[in-house]
C-alpha cells in the first residue's frame, strides 16, 4: 500500500472502529462533495444498514434534521441509531415533507418511498447499490424537478473529511460493528450480511 494512502486513526478509536473508515469516505463522496445537506435541512434516509446509519451520522453533522427509515425487522439496526442520536422510523414517511432524501437500502422500494417523501426541488442521493435492474417512478424527479446525484467509491477528498468527521467525533463508529468472526468462520460473516443480521459483520484476519 504507497504511503500516500495511509491515514492514521486516533488512538483511542476501538479497535475495531477502522474497518468503517472506507464506507465512511464513500458516504462523505456522495454527501459532501459537493455539499448536500443544510443546516436545518428535513433529512430522510432509507435503509439502516451500515451505510445508512453513516450517512445519517454525517447528515445531522451537516446540521441535518434526520430520520431513519426501515422495516419492522430492523428494529436492532433502528434502536442502534435511535442510541446515537437519530430520529428512526418503520412507518411509511410523510410524502412531499423532505428536503434531501438519501437511499441506502439498495431496494427499489427503498427508491421509490424516498422520491415520494421528496419535496418539490428536493435532492435524491442515490447511495445504496441495487445489483440489478429495477424499476422505479422516475417520473417524481420530473414532476418534483428532484436533483439526483451520487458517487462512487473514494477519493482523497473524501477521505480527509471521513478522518476529520471521526477526529471531530461528528460520527460514532463502534457501536457499528455488531460481530465478529475468526477468518476460518469467514462463511458466517458472508451468512449474516447476506441474510441481514446486524449492522456490519467483520472477520479477524487471525
Amino acid at each position: 500500500m504507497p504511503v500516500l494512502n495511509l491515514h492514521v486513526l486516533p488512538d483511542d478509536l476501538g479497535d475495531l472502529d477502522g474497518v468503517l473508515s472506507e464506507p465512511l469516505a464513500c458516504v462523505t463522496q456522495c454527501l459532501l462533495d459537493p455539499p448536500i445537506v443544510n443546516a436545518g435541512d428535513r433529512v430522510l434516509v432509507t435503509g439502516p444498514g451500515a451505510m445508512g446509519q453513516l450517512a445519517a451520522q454525517v447528515a445531522k453533522a451537516q446540521g441535518g434534521l434526520v430520520v431513519l427509515a426501515g422495516l419492522e425487522k430492523d428494529a436492532e439496526r433502528l434502536a442502534t441509531a435511535a442510541s446515537l442520536g437519530i430520529g428512526t422510523t418503520t412507518s411509511t414517511p410523510e410524502a412531499d415533507s423532505y428536503d434531501v432524501v438519501i437511499e441506502c437500502s439498495g431496494s427499489a422500494p427503498g427508491a421509490a418511498t424516498a422520491m415520494r417523501a421528496a419535496r418539490r426541488g428536493a435532492s435524491y442521493v442515490q447511495v445504496g447499490i441495487f445489483g440489478r435492474d429495477v424499476t422505479v417512478p422516475l417520473d417524481l424527479v420530473l414532476y418534483k424537478e428532484l436533483s439526483v446525484t451520487s458517487g462512487f467509491a473514494s477519493t482523497p477528498v473524501s477521505w480527509r473529511r471521513a478522518m476529520a468527521l471521526i477526529e471531530q467525533r461528528l460520527v460514532t463508529l463502534g457501536p457499528l460493528v455488531t460481530r465478529a468472526v475468526p477468518i476460518d468462520e469467514f462463511r458466517a460473516a458472508f451468512d449474516a450480511a447476506a441474510a441481514g443480521e446486524g449492522i456490519k459483520t467483520v472477520v479477524i484476519p487471525s
